[in-house]
Order: C-alpha cells, then sequence, then structure tokens
C-alpha cells in the first residue's frame, strides 16, 4: 500500500499554523513579522523532512520491486531446470538421412567449403565482439535517476553524485525535477572546493528559472563561489541582486546573503 505523505504532512502544517497563530496572539502586533520568519522556516523544515520521507518511501518500494523481480527470476530458473530434465529422460531423436550421394561429391557454401562430406573453412569458436556497457541509471524512470543521485549525496559521494546529477540534466532537461538537479549538481563542486566550476554551474542553475524554488539560494552560491575566487566584485552583484530581486526569500537565505555582504564590505544595503 502506498501511503501519501505529502497530504498527511500538509493537513498537519494547515492544523498546525493557525494554532501557532492564536498561541502567539493573532496575526497583528510588533512581533507579526518575526512570527511569520519562525512559521516560515518551520514550513521549509517540513519540506525538508517531508522530501526526506519520500525519498525513503520510493527506496524501499525500489528494494521490493528488486525482491520481486529476484523471485521471478529465481521461478523462471528453477522451471527451466525441471523442463530440461524432462528433456533429457526422452530418447533422441533419430538424426536425419544425409542427401549426399554414395561419391560424396566436394561443393563450395560461399567461404565454406565442403570436403568428403564436411564442412571446413570456417572459424573455430568464433568470438562475438564485446557487448556495450549498460549505463547504471539503464531503464530507471527520472525520478528514481534523480533519487539515486541525491542519495550519493547524502552519503557524502560527491564524485558519485556529480556524475548522476549530470546524467540526469543531460537526459531529463525539461523535467520538474530540472531546477533541483541543477542547483544539486552545483552544489557537488562547491563543496569540493572547485569554485571557478561551481560559478558557472551555479549561475545555470539561476537562469533556468529565476521565479523557482532554488533561485534565491542558487544566486547566494553563485556569489559565495565567486567571492572564494577573488571575484568581489562580481560577488556583491550577486548578492545585491539577490536582496533586489527576493524580497520574500527564506529569511535564512536572505541573512547569509547579508553576512557575505558584510564580509566582503559590499557597497550599498
Amino acid at each position: 500500500m502506498k501511503l501519501n505523505f505529502s497530504c498527511l504532512v500538509l493537513v498537519l502544517v494547515l492544523i498546525g499554523v493557525p494554532e501557532a497563530f492564536a498561541q502567539q496572539g493573532g496575526g497583528t502586533g510588533p512581533n507579526y513579522e518575526t512570527r511569520l520568519s519562525t512559521l516560515e522556516d518551520e514550513m521549509r523544515s517540513l519540506n525538508g523532512r517531508l522530501e526526506q520521507i519520500e525519498f525513503s518511501i520510493r527506496q524501499i518500494n525500489q528494494a521490493l520491486q528488486r525482491m520481486q523481480q529476484d523471485t521471478d527470476a529465481r521461478m523462471m530458473k528453477l522451471e527451466a531446470a525441471q523442463t530440461s530434465a524432462t528433456q533429457n529422460a526422452l530418447p533422441a531423436p533419430a538424426a536425419p538421412m544425409s542427401n549426399e550421394g554414395a561419391g560424396n561429391s566436394d561443393g563450395t557454401l560461399g567461404d565454406l567449403k565442403v570436403q568428403n562430406g564436411k564442412v571446413v573453412g570456417g572459424a573455430v569458436s568464433p568470438k562475438s565482439p564485446p557487448l556495450p556497457e549498460t549505463p547504471p541509471d539503464y531503464g530507471l524512470t527520472p525520478q528514481e535517476q534523480y533519487d539515486e543521485a541525491f542519495g550519493l549525496l547524502r552519503q557524502a559521494n560527491y564524485d558519485g553524485a556529480e556524475k548522476s546529477f549530470k546524467n540526469f540534466i543531460d537526459k531529463n532537461p525539461k523535467d520538474k525535477l530540472i531546477d533541483n538537479a541543477k542547483y544539486w549538481y552545483a552544489e557537488t563542486l562547491y563543496v569540493r572546493a572547485k569554485f571557478d566550476e561551481a560559478a558557472v554551474a551555479f549561475a545555470d542553475a539561476w537562469q533556468q528559472n529565476p521565479q523557482g524554488n532554488k533561485a534565491p539560494d542558487s544566486l547566494l552560491k553563485l556569489g559565495m563561489s565567486l567571492a572564494a575566487t577573488n571575484k568581489t566584485k562580481d560577488a556583491c552583484t550577486a548578492l545585491s541582486e539577490l536582496n533586489a530581486k527576493y524580497p520574500n526569500a527564506p529569511a535564512t537565505t536572505r541573512s547569509r546573503a547579508s553576512e557575505e555582504r558584510a564580509k566582503l564590505k559590499c557597497p550599498g544595503k
């Protein structure tokens, strides 16, 4: 049975938000913005936990599917073994009569030759060309490909996660998860101090969808990547753009941007 955890969490949130407002004195007053910011942080935290829960559920479902496939394969092998044993117990069919005359005349079959009733000239145990390697994500849906890459990221396998996210981006440029995939791809570069490459990747992630949920974070990390390569002026431009374009960005993102601007001594507010 598949459980719709998204709906469950959404219901809990909708029930909890009014109660939180009631306990804190309603939606007006001097602390309204602080309470609203706190609720936004709690919502983002819930969304993060929800993504983790959904990821775990998909892993369980995939494990169950693999177990079922393994069971089916074993049953097929067992049936094949039983069929082979039955056939071996039957008498062998009589060999077909040869159409060649008593003289065993020679002849040719293309590159092959028939001499004294035997075919000669062919390769003995010819070798077939090697088959190409099966890609690790062969047969996976876009969601399963994303989950596999995200799983590697959680394991701190940044090299593997980089390759998996890159494959996802190349194969699914129009998928609904492309914004997240591009952001996390850039993150695999940033955490390994590949700041030049990370800056390009974060810029691409931001330009992919400037109105997407990952856009403010992509712009923040773009500024931080530029700062790490001593491109202070460009870094300040990116961080200023974040403040100008995303006044409703998460409080944690805007706060981090302000800290980075102060550290770089960027002009303006």
